[in-house]
């Protein structure tokens, strides 16, 4: 063997020339001679992070550092393999450190932007980006996160500059392309965005992100035959995992007695979206449906036609082939809006709509402080609507579909209108600033068929774009739904009514962020619906 410098440098060459095979046995080589090798260890930690085994990267790096703690390079690409493995908080305390001991560290700059991009400080993560460009002017990375980081602070004009400037300076980046569709997106200048898209799978076809983002917005825009086979990607983002199923996945093809398991994805909103294919499922002769989701939905989806069986997890039922929900649409040909077409499907235990007929006309006579007559208290000529305001702050469009308890205070001074808040945990707190606005129901709700039953008791429910929408608008129930100015893919455009779901009514932003003249018109409405209800 050649001395280990020259072999050392033979590696990085290989490893610079993408040669990542050879790279790997030089320096495995080197460290069987020296274990201790420090860059040696590192930059076997860097191949393994390029090659996507980020636990090996880790480990790697990590002994790389234990034996040069103020390696500020590996303190750098740790932080890096730590925000693949989904740990930014790790991965930013590793790019602190690396500029602390190099505080000029341009990539350490970008990558702590990252890192606070993924923590949601996204005024950080601009500043961090901003750092980098002052550094070294026209970094074309430093722009194309930065672009990024802009369209998700709302806005997406100036992140349409940083990026049409990135890709001045390089036009073959994937990710500019891509992050200047999200953008272009933003604006509504849809078309554009698909150009854009397309571009950067023209220059990466593998671009999983790329393909999963043209699908949504497809889908959006109701170009569903192609939207389903791009969304398929999701798959290969990191942000999603197939569960690990001995059992192939199902193909389309016909059952023909053998037994087919669906597993719920995403979230509760969505479960309940596409719950509604499992009858289309039973006609392709399966022998049994099984329905994996997650326990707050057991109840629930237990009573969803063509569903024999619901199950929270291990241990799973014998089955034949599996499949998630949301690529059943593909596999089904639900290609046009006639398709995706259903009345009410799923419905409630008439024991429990009664249950909390009674339980909600007590807590409304408490709350009027008479006579504890629950008959009369659910009776009266007022309009019960339920409200919702906050979805889940994991999900990626949160920021946007979510909107503060104050908004509904509008509705409070309908005449006749009694607000019940559906609200379960987080955003709840705000209701402690005006108790008197709505009666709180949501530490009594168990799960989605208390929900159910109490949305069945409602005249109408008010809401941001949450699974609760998706729950009235499965039972049938009158819901109207208060959506962001670009909504999710599902709610289309340019409509006030779902194909998905008939008794759902949509309110959409006509200006980005502006929640005030939304709620104003559903307040106008609402007088409107009040006095034909009396």
């Amino acid at each position: 063997m050649p001395p280990l410098p020259q072999t050392l440098q033979s590696a990085v060459q290989h490893h610079q020339a993408g040669n990542l095979q050879q790279a790997e046995q030089l320096y495995r080589q080197i460290l069987a001679v020296d274990p201790r090798h420090v860059d040696a260890l590192h930059l076997l930690g860097l191949v393994a992070l390029q090659v996507g085994r980020h636990d090996f990267a880790v480990q790697y790096i990590s002994e790389a550092l234990q034996l040069r703690p103020t390696f500020a390079e590996a303190h750098n690409s740790l932080g890096v393999a730590l925000l693949e493995q989904g740990k930014p908080a790790d991965a930013a305390q590793c790019h602190r450190r690396a500029l602390e001991l190099k505080p000029g560290f341009v990539e350490a700059h970008v990558n702590m932007g990252n890192a606070s991009k993924d923590l949601g400080k996204l005024d950080d993560a601009v500043a961090s980006y901003r750092q980098a460009l002052a550094l070294r002017p026209g970094y074309a990375e430093a722009l194309v996160n930065m672009g990024h980081a802009l369209k998700e602070l709302g806005q997406p004009e100036e992140a349409v500059v940083q990026l049409r400037e990135a890709l001045r300076l390089n036009p073959n980046i994937p990710e500019a392309h891509n992050n200047l569709a999200n953008a272009l997106k933003e604006q509504m200048k849809l078309e554009e965005a698909i150009a854009s898209y397309r571009e950067a799978i023209r220059l990466r076809p593998s671009f999983a992100d790329a393909h999963r983002n043209l699908g949504m917005l497809l889908l959006l825009m109701g170009r569903f035959a192609e939207g389903w086979a791009e969304y398929e990607w999701r798959w290969q983002c990191r942000e999603f995992t197939m569960p690990a199923l001995r059992q192939p996945l199902w193909d389309g093809s016909p059952l023909a007695g053998r037994t087919i398991l669906l597993h719920a994805e995403q979230g509760f909103g969505d479960a309940i979206q596409f719950a509604r294919f499992a009858t289309e499922v039973k006609r392709r002769g399966a022998a049994a449906v099984y329905l994996g989701c997650s326990p707050p939905l057991l109840r629930l989806l237990a009573r969803c036609p063509g569903v024999d069986q619901v199950f929270p997890g291990d241990p799973l039922p014998p089955f034949h082939v599996h499949i998630p929900l949301l690529s059943l649409p593909r596999l089904l040909g639900a290609n046009s809006l006639e398709s995706v077409a259903a009345k009410a499907y799923l419905d409630v235990d008439p024991g429990l709509v009664e249950h909390w007929r009674r339980l909600l006309g007590l807590r409304m006579a408490d709350a009027n402080a008479g006579p504890r007559n629950p008959q009369s208290a659910i009776r009266n000529p007022q309009l019960n609507v339920g409200i919702v305001w906050q979805g889940r702050p994991d999900h990626r469009g949160d920021r946007w579909r979510s909107v503060a308890l104050r908004h509904f205070a509008r509705l409070k001074d309908v005449p006749g209108v009694r607000l019940v808040s559906l609200q379960k945990e987080l955003g709840r707190e705000q209701l402690a600033q005006t108790p008197e606005l709505a009666l709180d129901l949501g530490p009594e709700l168990t799960d989605l068929a208390d929900t159910a039953a109490v949305l069945k008791n409602l005249d109408l429910l008010v809401t941001v774009d949450t699974s609760v929408a998706h729950l009235a608008g499965a039972l049938g129930v009158p819901a109207w739904v208060a959506l962001p100015y670009i909504p999710d893919w599902r709610w289309l455009l340019d409509r006030e009514d779902s194909p998905w779901y008939p008794s759902l009514r949509l309110f959409r932003q006509r200006r980005l962020g502006d929640w005030d003249e939304v709620f104003a018109r559903i307040a106008v409405s609402l007088q409107d619906h009040r006095s034909l209800a009396s």
